[in-house]
């Protein structure tokens, strides 16, 4: 679950939408004077911070283990 902190302030946080039976999971965005802006608060990040804990590492072991699947 990732919270973006987006210009000016507003929060991008996870949402789940049941349309006829059907789960549709998306983003919705929260205002400063949303009413629970506040409880997301605590969870945001801005892009640039979730980016920076990403490296090529990461990127290396990823496409390892997708190399591994493909090839079973």
């Amino acid at each position: 679950m990732n919270v973006i902190m987006l210009p000016g302030g507003v929060l991008r946080v996870p949402s789940v939408v049941d349309v006829e039976g059907v789960k549709v999971h998306g983003t919705r965005d929260l205002s400063p004077d949303s009413p629970d802006y506040h409880e997301w608060l605590p969870y945001a990040e801005t892009e640039d911070q979730i980016w920076s804990g990403l490296d090529d590492a990461d990127d290396a072991a990823i496409i390892a283990r997708w190399e591994a699947a493909a090839s079973a």
